[in-house]
């Protein structure tokens, strides 16, 4: 199931590669203490408010996965991992690195995010053990927040991508990678993770 995760990911990937034959996995190291960067330890430029919204998720997080075999089908299969976020470069980004046992083979990826001040929006680059790469942009979006994937086209079918944070506590919030034909009038959600702080 490890390629129905990949080929879902991929929809959005700039260039796909197969997944090594021997996956080389291994869990990230742990982050820092969960939390938002302490007040003194972040640079003048980054002091911004708009920094600190993605903070929400910088922790250390257990994670059930939950990803569709492709938009037109029912089939779905789960997986869990960890996932390992932190405030880096003095609070004016956040790195995330993430792990899975499944849903077929351990799989692993990281991305990088910070707030541009030239187009007033998140920007994350995702890259991962297939090969793939995602640049994603966006920001709050009511108590949401969300980043959106490049538009693309395959076999003649125009569609984008996005993540979506929503249900967000503390200790708990819902991830979804959703996808529309239909400048999102209308979505399938292709991925759903549960996220639980660990303790």
């Amino acid at each position: 199931m490890k390629l129905l995760v990949l080929a879902t990911l991929a929809a959005c990937a700039t260039q796909t590669v197969a997944p090594p034959a021997t996956p080389t996995n291994t869990a990230p190291p742990p982050s820092p203490p969960a939390g938002p960067p302490a007040p003194g330890t972040i640079a003048k430029a980054c002091a911004g408010p708009e920094f600190r919204q993605l903070d929400f998720w910088i922790g250390d997080w257990n994670v059930k996965i939950h990803a569709r075999a492709s938009p037109s089908s029912d089939q779905w299969a789960d997986a869990v991992g960890t996932q390992h976020v932190r405030s880096i470069l003095s609070g004016c980004a956040i790195e995330e690195n993430f792990a899975a046992e499944g849903p077929q083979s351990p799989w692993a990826g990281r991305s990088f995010a910070t707030f541009d001040h030239f187009s007033n929006k998140w920007r994350q680059t995702w890259v991962d053990d297939s090969g793939g790469y995602i640049p994603l942009d966006g920001g709050p979006d009511g108590t949401d927040f969300a980043l959106y994937g490049p538009p693309r086209e395959v076999q003649g079918v125009k569609f984008q991508m996005r993540m979506v944070w929503s249900h967000i506590t503390h200790d708990t919030l819902r991830w979804e990678w959703q996808r529309s034909e239909d400048t999102w009038a209308t979505n399938v959600v292709m991925m759903a993770i549960d996220y639980t702080r660990m303790k």
